[in-house]
C-alpha cells in the first residue's frame, strides 16, 4: 500500500460533468444547492482506474509529478478521490496530502454569493469539512501526518487544529515539497507552516496522471502587479513548450474532449515581462493542435485573457479563433478582469493592467478589447470588484457608465460583480476587510445590480450553447429544465437588491432547498404570481477559476 496519499475534497475532485463553469455553482451556500444537483450534476464522482484516480485536479497531478521526479516511486505515491480514502489508507500510510482552493468559503466568488444570498456555509467549505472529518478519523487509526497545500491555504491559518492539519504548505511544490515529505517519512520534526520556493521552468516536470477536463498549465505568476491578486506575487514564467505538449498529449490520449490552458493571461505566453511575443503564442496553439488532433481533439481553450494584451496581439487573437474554428454557435468563454470603470481606482490598485496604455485609457481598453474578443467569437465573463477601501460613489458611477457603454456596443458576455476580499499574501491584505452589502453606499449597490442584470440577459441568450457542452445526457436535460427557474429567481433577487437590500439579511437565510421537500416548496412558492417579487430567490453563479498552484 502507498506511503503517500494525495487527495482533495469533492468540490475539486470531479470533472463538473465535463463543463468547468458548473463548478461555480459549488460556491453557493450548501442550503441553496439541492444535494442531487450537487452530487449528480455539479460534482459527480471521479472514477478509479487500477486503484488510482483516472484523472485528478491539475495541482494534485503536478504534486505527484514533483514527488516522482524527486525519486519517489509510483508504488509509494497514489492520487485517489475522497470517497476511496478508506480503501487505500492503512498502516503503511505515512502522509496524506490535501489540495485546497476554497476550504472555508472565502474565495471571491464564494464570498460574493454568500453575502448576496443571506450567508451560510458554502458547498466548497462543506465538502472540505467532510473530507477532513474522514481524514481525521483515519489519522486517529493509522497515525499519519496531514499536509495541506494549495492556493486556499491562507484561509486555514489559525485553523489547523480544527481540521487535524500538521503542516500548511504554501507556494509551489517542485523544489521544497519533496524535501518536506522526505523529512516527514524520516521522522524528523517539521514546522507548522512551510513556504515553498519558486521553481525554474526547467524544474517543473510534466504530469503523469491525466488532469481534469484536459487542464495544462502554460504560465505561472503574472507581471501586471494587481494589488488584490495572488498570482502577481509569483515571478512570471512560461512553461517550456515541450512540457506543455507532453501534458496535452497525455490528456488527449486519456480521452479529454479538449485541452484547456491554465494561465492568468493566455497572450502572455513567451513574454518577457509585459513585452508580448505573438510568435510564441501562435506556435503554442499550432503545436498543441498538431499533437492532440491525432487523438480526435479539435479545440484548445484557455482560462483567462487580459483586454490590453488582446489589443496588442490582435493577430494572435484571430489566429486562436481560426485554429479552433470558432463560430457563433461554438464560441469561447474566457474570464477577464476589468475590475473597475474608474481610472482613479485603476491607478491606485492595478495600474499595470492597462499597459502599454495608461490608467486613464482603461474605459476605452475595456470597450475596444471586448469588441475585439466578440468579433472573434470570444464571449468573456468580465468581472469587476466592489468594495475597494477608498472607493467613492463617483468610482461606482463610472463603473455603471462603463457597463452601459458595453450594452450600447452590443457586448456579448457576462458582467459579474465580485466583492473585495483581502486574499492572504496580496498587497491589500491587512489594508481592507471583507466587503459586505451593509457597508456599501447606494451607488455600489447600483453597480452590483447593473452587472447582474446584464449577466441574466446574456445567460438567457447563451445557455443553450453552454448546456450542449455537458457530456451526460441526463445531467444536460436536468440543467436545461432548471435554468428557467434559476433565471426567474435571479431576476427577483436582483429586484430585491435594488429595492429592499435589507431583506437579504432577514429573509434569505431562511431559504433551504438542500432536500427535495424544501426544493419543491420553494419552486411552488415561486410559481405563484402574488409571491413572485417576494419569494425565495437565490440560484446563481457564473465565474472564476481554480488556480493550479500546488
Amino acid at each position: 500500500m502507498p506511503r503517500i496519499v494525495l487527495t482533495a475534497d469533492r468540490a475539486l475532485f470531479t470533472d463538473f460533468s465535463g463543463l468547468d463553469a458548473l463548478g461555480f455553482g459549488l460556491c453557493l451556500p450548501v442550503r441553496l444547492m439541492p444535494s442531487f444537483v450537487e452530487y449528480r450534476i455539479l460534482a459527480p464522482r471521479a472514477p478509479l482506474r487500477g486503484g488510482r484516480a483516472a484523472y485528478a485536479p491539475y495541482a494534485l497531478a503536478k504534486v505527484e509529478a514533483s514527488l516522482l521526479a524527486a525519486g519517489f516511486t509510483r508504488d509509494e505515491v497514489v492520487i485517489v478521490p475522497p470517497e476511496h480514502l478508506d480503501d487505500v489508507i492503512d498502516e503503511d500510510t505515512e502522509l496524506v496530502g490535501v489540495h485546497v482552493v476554497d476550504p472555508r468559503g472565502l474565495a471571491p466568488v464564494s464570498w460574493t454569493l454568500r453575502v448576496m444570498t443571506g450567508g451560510g456555509e458554502t458547498c466548497t467549505a462543506h465538502e472540505f469539512r467532510r473530507l477532513m472529518e474522514r481524514v481525521s478519523r483515519l489519522k486517529r487509526r493509522y497515525h499519519f501526518k496531514v499536509v495541506v497545500g494549495g492556493p486556499g491555504v491562507w484561509q486555514l491559518r489559525g485553523h489547523t487544529g480544527e481540521y487535524g492539519i500538521d503542516v500548511l504548505y504554501e507556494g509551489e511544490a517542485e523544489v521544497d515539497f519533496p524535501l518536506l515529505v522526505k523529512k516527514i517519512l524520516d521522522g524528523e520534526e517539521t514546522p507548522g507552516i512551510v513556504v515553498g520556493r519558486l521553481a525554474n521552468p526547467e524544474e517543473i516536470p510534466p504530469i503523469v496522471t491525466p488532469s481534469r477536463n484536459g487542464h495544462v498549465q502554460i504560465t505561472r505568476g503574472c507581471p501586471r502587479g494587481c494589488q488584490f491578486c495572488k498570482p502577481t506575487t509569483f515571478i512570471f514564467r512560461s512553461i517550456p513548450l515541450e512540457t506543455i505538449l507532453r501534458e496535452a498529449e497525455l490528456n488527449a490520449r486519456a480521452g479529454a474532449p479538449e485541452i484547456n490552458f491554465v494561465t492568468e493571461d493566455v497572450l502572455l505566453y513567451g513574454a518577457k515581462g509585459l513585452h508580448l511575443n505573438e510568435d510564441a503564442v501562435k506556435r503554442l496553439f499550432d503545436e498543441t493542435m498538431r499533437v492532440v488532433r491525432r487523438y480526435g481533439v479539435s479545440k484548445v481553450t484557455f482560462s483567462h485573457v487580459t483586454l490590453s494584451s488582446a489589443l496588442v496581439l490582435k493577430g494572435a487573437v484571430r489566429h486562436i479563433s481560426e485554429v479552433n474554428n470558432l463560430s457563433e454557435g461554438d464560441p469561447l468563454f474566457p474570464q477577464v478582469g476589468f475590475e473597475s470603470g474608474s481610472p482613479r481606482i485603476v491607478a491606485r490598485y492595478f495600474r499595470g493592467k492597462p499597459y502599454p496604455w495608461k490608467p486613464e485609457d482603461w474605459p476605452w481598453i475595456v470597450v475596444e478589447g471586448s469588441k475585439l474578443l466578440n468579433d472573434n467569437y470570444w464571449y468573456p465573463c468580465l468581472t469587476y470588484i466592489v468594495g475597494f477601501p477608498d472607493a467613492t460613489p463617483d468610482d461606482y458611477v463610472k463603473t455603471v457608465e462603463l457597463i452601459d457603454r458595453l450594452r450600447d456596443e452590443g457586448f456579448k458576455g457576462w458582467v459579474f460583480p465580485l466583492l473585495l476580499i483581502p486574499i492572504g499574501g496580496t498587497r491589500v491584505e491587512g489594508k481592507a476587510g471583507f466587503a459586505t452589502l451593509e457597508k456599501l453606499p447606494p451607488e455600489a449597490l447600483d453597480a452590483i445590480v447593473a452587472g447582474w442584470e446584464y449577466s441574466i440577459e446574456f445567460s438567457e441568450r447563451i445557455y443553450p450553447v453552454l448546456v450542449s457542452k455537458i457530456k451526460n445526457p441526463l445531467a444536460r436535460r436536468i440543467v436545461d429544465l432548471l435554468i428557467d427557474k434559476a433565471l426567474n429567481a435571479m431576476r427577483a433577487w436582483v429586484r430585491t437588491i435594488r429595492t429592499e437590500p435589507e431583506r437579504v439579511a432577514t429573509d434569505y437565510p431562511k431559504v433551504n432547498i438542500r432536500n427535495l421537500r424544501g426544493l419543491l416548496s420553494t419552486l411552488l412558492a415561486s410559481s405563484l404570481p402574488v409571491r413572485r417579487s417576494r419569494g425565495h430567490r437565490c440560484q446563481a453563479g457564473h465565474v472564476e477559476e481554480e488556480a493550479a498552484l500546488a
